[in-house]
């Protein structure tokens, strides 16, 4: 694709990946396009856009790739920029001529020429890829209830700290208290009487002197405020939340030495122990990474490494988020866009709360605005350009603008927080496909083209938009 831009467009990378551990990473591939592409310009305004931060969401690489070859096939086209029906895709500005209006945000760039003249596009289109290949593999597409993987492929094993333990409000123990139950998170192996193997499903605990292991209230939900306060609020025995390197799998065959007590030296000589890799790196960067207020829900699985949901031993732990961080502060990044799947939506900052809003003036005092309305009313805007056309599959439609997650969810470590909060970078999200993540190949064939036609547009006039906040906005 760079090698036939005319130098639009130049291949490079943002560094190597985490791999395993063990100095086997991967390159981070990334292309930059603009008019005299080069990796050496650092002060014009950059928009930045990623995809599979989450191996599994195989949808993103595609639609990433399908922006730089629209920004490169019009990269001389000095008409107003289209979507593949031939609607403008700007279409507001050819209507008022101005940058706002009332109730919309307009660019004032509608063409691409224009636009490359204006910023730089760094596209990455696979940010994770180690954990892209291996949710290609039988196990990898497999992994969590057939979701496929989420995580980067790190072998915890290999870090530093066997177990460590967390007080109530978040923070860690100097080393393992003696006095209390530690308790971890657990898959449910069912196997043995013809069950099923549950992900992340139960929290087991080993008795203070070392010799037992139970199931903690299997009644309730691991990923619930009830079962914090049930296990913090434990008094005979105290318990306290643990992390180790390791996975651990409570095998519901075992014998019984107790009321629902294992002998633990049982376990270990049957598998309770068993490796486990990788990090959440959509939970690893800096801003609010150690949340714990109105997140009792996620405390447990953001903390053990054998979650999908791991957020790391420590903030930009990741190779690939450490990435992420040196291109920042190289270049003048204005914008990004970080493409998930799972939902139709288009997500702002914050992720981390349902109620506290993006209320400063970085970006909105351009338009009369604090960024929280700026943010809406962009999203809102991308959110009909993507809703145009009837693409004739219920799962690719009715993207809505959000805060969070389908409306509630919240997480902390997130990037586009960290990217706004930290750096005043206007960063959004863009999730392609509802309820989906890994495709047969047949549906990949079919449905993935359209994924990428509509999403396209709105990248468009998310670059156009970009292109009007000049550079970053500073102290």
């Amino acid at each position: 694709m760079a090698d036939n831009s005319s130098g639009f467009a130049v291949a490079g990378t943002l560094g190597t990946t985490s791999g395993r551990g063990d100095g086997d990473g991967s390159d981070i591939p990334a292309i930059l396009i603009t008019e005299n592409a080069s990796w050496d310009e650092s002060r014009k305004p950059t928009v930045v856009i990623t995809g599979a931060i989450h191996g599994n969401e195989w949808a993103t690489p595609e639609v990433c790739l399908g922006i730089a070859e629209y920004l490169l096939a019009n990269k001389d086209n000095s008409e107003a920029a289209r979507d593949d029906f031939g609607m403008l895709i700007n279409e507001a500005a050819q209507k008022t001529g101005d940058g706002k209006t009332e109730k919309k945000i307009v660019p004032s760039i509608s063409d691409i020429a224009r636009l490359l003249k204006t910023v730089q596009v760094v596209i990455v289109p696979v940010l994770n890829p180690d954990g892209y290949d291996f949710s290609h593999t039988d196990a990898g597409r497999k992994s969590y209830y057939g979701a496929g993987w989420r995580p980067n492929r790190r072998i915890q094993g290999l870090l530093d700290q066997d177990i460590v333990c967390y007080r109530q409000d978040g923070s860690q123990y100097a080393s393992v208290p003696s006095d209390v139950d530690r308790c971890f998170l657990a898959d449910f192996d069912d196997t043995a009487d013809g069950g099923d193997l549950e992900e992340e499903e139960v929290v087991v605990c080993e008795s203070r002197d070392g010799s037992s292991l139970y199931l903690f209230e299997p009644s309730l939900n691991v990923d619930s405020a009830e079962m914090f306060d049930a296990l913090y609020g434990s008094t005979d025995p105290a318990r306290v939340v643990c992390a180790s390197s390791q996975r651990r799998v409570w095998k519901d065959a075992w014998p019984l030495i107790g009321e629902d007590t294992v002998a633990l030296k049982t376990a270990r000589a049957d598998g309770y122990l068993q490796e486990s890799s990788g990090v959440d790196l959509n939970r690893n960067f800096q801003y609010k990474w150690d949340v714990v207020q109105d997140q009792k829900h996620l405390f447990i699985r953001s903390r053990s490494p054998s979650s999908r949901m791991f957020r790391g031993r420590k903030m930009i732990s990741e190779a690939e988020t450490a990435a992420m961080e040196r291109l920042v502060a190289r270049m003048n990044v204005v914008a990004l866009i970080d493409y998930h799947a799972g939902s139709t939506q288009v997500l702002y900052p914050y992720a981390y709360s349902t109620t506290e809003h993006a209320e400063h003036t970085y970006l909105g005092k351009r338009w009369g605005k604090n960024d929280y309305e700026a943010f809406r009313l962009l999203s809102e805007q991308i959110a009909s350009i993507l809703n145009r056309h009837d693409r004739g599959d219920p799962s690719i439609v009715n993207f809505t603008a959000a805060q969070n997650y389908n409306d509630v969810s919240v997480g902390s470590g997130v990037a586009r927080d960290c990217y706004y909060q930290t750096e005043r970078i206007a960063a959004i999200n863009i999730e392609v496909h509802d309820k989906r993540y890994t495709y047969e190949n047949e549906e990949f064939r079919s449905i993935v083209p359209k994924i990428c036609k509509i999403n396209v547009p709105g990248a468009v006039w998310f670059m156009f938009w970009a292109a009007d906040l000049g550079a970053r906005v500073e102290d």
